[in-house]
């Protein structure tokens, strides 16, 4: 459309040419048409002078500016936004804003209050927590499966949440980004400026779901901490046997991460003399639960409180350490009983998951 200024010009050329057609045609004199045109330009110039001066700096509506500490401004019509019109939550980002936890509601969300005084729930971004029911175990690779999964990612669950409600109850966070979207928005929270999401992870409380915090769960996965303590069957309490040599299944790591058959030798089982006196192994030997696996220890001597690691792969025998040499994975992932036998007396060791 034409500026108001343009507009009223228009109109007096217009005017002043009408003028002129009509004293040709209507034979007036030229003094009307002298009378039209100074009106027609009396009327643009009225005009002209009325309107506004466009303002110094004006930028299209909706452009933001890219400079340091732009800030684009806020609708004056009253008009809802995007996210407003879908009924979704916007993305909003916060740096370095304070919030007070006021509880740990699951494994790994997170309800706070801003200096605002706006309450809000959020999951912690990046992580996955099995929480106390525990979950379904084939979301933790490496983890045992089956009934004993999900027990134990149970407790691991219920200890991370006490010591997490422990911890950060009543404490200050900074709230370094929340992310919104459909059900509960994710969030990035700092403790004494460390991420709180990676400390979730190293101690064991969560597994990564991005590489973000994919070191802090290997160094988690090595130590065993949380729910990676649930890689391996141990019995509860330790079982000794009435009948001497103390011999027993100390643990089980049937699952290893990833692929089993590419991980033999980290399928393995740990036998321990729990006894005060050195037993010879010479006849004794581990069986699987359907009885179509056996390994014999060859003569070997365990002394008490030492340990014997059974790989399943192959590998070089060493002290501490002998291999099975199987070629495929021998121990379940989710349920198995194992044997360890006396074969001269018929004596048996069990541990089941």
């Amino acid at each position: 459309m034409l500026p108001l200024a343009s507009f009223a010009l228009a109109l007096a050329v217009v005017l002043g040419v009408g003028a002129y057609a009509v004293t040709r045609v209507d034979a007036l004199d030229h003094r009307a048409l002298l009378v039209v045109a100074v009106v027609g330009l009396a009327v643009g110039g009225v005009a002209a002078q009325s309107a506004p001066p466009a303002p110094t700096g004006a930028t299209t509506a909706g452009a933001s500016d890219s400079g340091p500490g732009a800030t684009t401004p806020a609708a004056s019509d009253g008009r809802s936004t995007a996210a407003e019109r879908l009924g979704t939550r916007a993305a909003v980002a916060a740096t370095s804003a304070s919030a007070t936890v006021l509880g740990v509601p699951g494994g790994d969300r997170i309800t706070y209050r801003t200096a605002a005084g706006e309450r809000r729930t959020v999951r912690l971004a990046g992580i996955d927590a099995p929480g106390v029911d525990g979950g379904d175990p084939g979301r933790f690779d490496g983890v045992v499966t089956g009934s004993y999964g999900r027990t134990c990612l149970a407790e691991a669950g219920r200890r991370a949440l006490i010591d997490t409600r422990t911890a950060l109850v009543g404490e200050s966070v900074t709230v370094r980004s929340v992310t919104g979207g459909a059900g509960t928005p994710t969030a990035v929270l700092a403790v004494d400026g460390r991420s709180l999401n990676r400390r979730f992870v190293a101690r064991g409380h969560a597994r990564a779901t991005d590489d973000r915090y994919a070191d802090a769960e290997r160094a988690a996965r090595s130590a065993g901490r949380g729910v990676w303590s649930c890689a391996t069957v141990e019995p509860t309490p330790p079982r000794r046997e009435s009948a001497a040599p103390a011999l027993r299944i100390a643990a089980v790591h049937p699952n290893p991460p990833g692929d089993d058959g590419a991980a033999l030798a980290d399928e393995y089982v740990v036998v321990e003399n729990a006894g005060r006196e050195s037993v010879d192994l010479s006849d004794w030997y581990l069986i699987e639960g359907d009885g179509k696996s056996y390994f014999f220890f060859d003569g070997r001597t365990l002394r008490p409180g030492e340990e014997l690691v059974v790989h399943v792969g192959e590998g070089r025998n060493r002290e501490g350490h002998v291999y099975w040499s199987a070629s495929a994975p021998v121990l379940d992932n989710d349920h198995e009983t194992l044997k360890l036998v006396d074969g001269e007396t018929d004596r048996v060791v069990r541990l089941s998951y």
